[in-house]
């Protein structure tokens, strides 16, 4: 019972985003998805939230399959997922994004996310700490089974991230799968055991953080630029 995807393939105008990559992810397991700009990671997190449909391959979750599903069943099949830009209802208040992630109880998803006193206000006068707070409480509030983090600590300095590793820590269940991508590695080693490595859409790593240094190939693809934080 896991999170498998099996030869995943997506091309953009003849070209691969991504090529061939299967992995698979066990229940309570944080999977770090790395790599550089343009390498696939965020197609990936698209083809299993039901955003983009894979020209080959399957996604399968606890069985279930994935595949060819539109977002909002994908949802309802337990994924939830945030963006690289958080994607706000920004004429709606606080509290109705909230409401907007099938919460039982708005008002404590906003307290857990330290925006429980802005609950009144628009979501667009929120600063950008706070977008991605309040993003991370609606994702995190249907309790889903499989929650896909798109650089949730992107734009956020050192305070802000320690507070956003925080909330992060807090979303874990003993099941629930979370696949975090991120270009901060001092984040995916705080956070993560294990990580996966792209490189122009395939899959050139698969084991634990710690190893990722002592891989020739990741060193050449990725870390010689990645900003350690």
């Amino acid at each position: 019972m896991t999170l498998a995807i099996e030869g995943v393939t997506v091309h953009f105008a003849g070209l691969a985003a991504v090529d061939e990559v299967s992995l698979q992810v066990a229940p309570g397991e944080w999977l770090g998805l790395v790599g550089p700009n343009g390498a696939g990671k965020s197609t990936l997190l698209d083809v299993v939230s039901g955003l983009v449909r894979p020209r080959s391959g399957r996604v399968t979750l606890f069985d279930r399959p994935l595949t060819g599903l539109p977002p909002e069943r994908v949802a309802h099949a337990g994924v939830s997922r945030t963006f690289q830009s958080p994607r706000l209802f920004t004429r709606m208040t606080v509290r109705e994004n909230a409401r907007a992630g099938r919460a039982l109880d708005p008002r404590a998803s906003l307290r857990w996310a330290r925006l429980d006193a802005r609950a009144d206000e628009l979501a667009a006068a929120l600063t950008p700490a706070g977008a991605r707070r309040l993003e991370l409480a609606r994702a995190v509030a249907g309790a889903p089974e499989l929650l896909l983090l798109d650089e949730p600590c992107g734009g956020l300095n050192a305070a802000e991230t320690d507070e956003m590793v925080r909330l992060i820590r807090e979303a874990a269940t003993p099941d629930r799968i979370v696949i975090l991508v991120e270009h901060k590695l001092g984040v995916i080693r705080r956070l993560c055991r294990r990580a996966v490595v792209l490189h122009l859409g395939r899959l050139i790593h698969d084991g634990p953080v710690d190893a990722l240094e002592r891989d020739p190939r990741v060193v050449e693809a990725y870390l010689g630029s990645a900003r350690v934080r």
